[in-house]
């Protein structure tokens, strides 16, 4: 993640609206539209205020062939590799602070349904590039990641969203083994959905790069469980978030979180 912008948060809580249950009308009422007989401004405004870094970000060496490097080698190719360099990335242990406000008062459905994705996002969203893989993931002091407010969220979730999947992977471990837990638990996740060869594209819930581009349905969220480094894996309702083409196969945590494939390995 490069910056932490208010329009990247935004998109990130119109996501989980809708993975909710929000309706065309509410979205629009919330976020607002640009169609032209029903054009509005926004209701709600998201503001980022105080970010502060940590120090510079250097970039993370890997082998290509490791759990590192399967989770890491399309964040290092993007852009022909120009985030890949010191201080392209946003440092471990910045921060910042997000500011919520209305411009003015919606229907009560769509105020519970975004003050769900809200709460959605401040204890399993993350931001930026492979975000959905991992990466860019942040904890907020106000409501911490616990077990507790985890399974509470899952409730909730689920009230709306019946179709929505979610469950811990195998790992419990240190937090400098996380890079590699994540790329085992990826390698997992992708026994029986290819990804494609380069250039041909196999639409699967896990997201597809090109014909069509599609954004995986499913997340992969590091966590800190009881002083543990753990990951969450979710899935969205794919009629929510998933082109027909990509549905196929959905849900892949039908059967729950599939073990990683390969545990990690030791600590670098």
């Amino acid at each position: 993640m490069a910056e932490v912008r208010a329009p990247s948060i935004r998109g990130k809580l119109r996501w989980w609206f809708r993975v909710l249950g929000g309706t065309v009308e509410q979205e629009s009422e919330v976020f607002g539209s640009v169609r032209a007989k029903a054009a509005s401004a926004s209701s709600v405004i998201v503001r980022v205020d105080n970010a502060t870094l940590a120090g510079k970000w250097q970039p993370i060496q890997f082998s290509g062939v490791s759990n590192t490097g399967y989770l890491l080698y399309f964040a290092r190719a993007a852009v022909v590799g120009a985030r890949w360099v010191a201080g392209g990335a946003i440092p471990q242990g910045a921060r910042f602070v997000l500011a919520v406000s209305w411009r003015r008062k919606v229907s009560g459905d769509a105020q519970a349904t975004f003050d769900l994705a809200l709460k959605c996002f401040l204890i399993l969203g993350s931001l930026g590039l492979r975000s959905t893989r991992g990466l860019g993931a942040f904890e907020c002091k106000e409501i911490p990641f616990t077990g507790e407010s985890y399974e509470t969220l899952i409730t909730e979730v689920k009230g709306r969203a019946p179709g929505f999947y979610s469950g811990f992977g195998l790992f419990v471990g240190a937090e400098d083994q996380w890079l590699d837990a994540l790329g085992s638990q990826l390698r997992g996740l992708r026994q029986g959905f290819s990804a494609g060869r380069p250039g041909r594209s196999n639409p699967t819930p896990l997201g597809s790069s090109n014909n069509p581009r599609q954004a995986s349905a499913v997340h992969l969220r590091p966590v800190r469980e009881r002083a543990k480094a753990r990951i969450v894996v979710f899935e969205a309702p794919a009629q929510k978030v998933l082109g027909r083409e990509s549905r196929k196969g959905a849900p892949r945590l039908l059967n729950g979180v599939p073990a990683p494939g390969s545990m990690p390995q030791n600590r670098r």
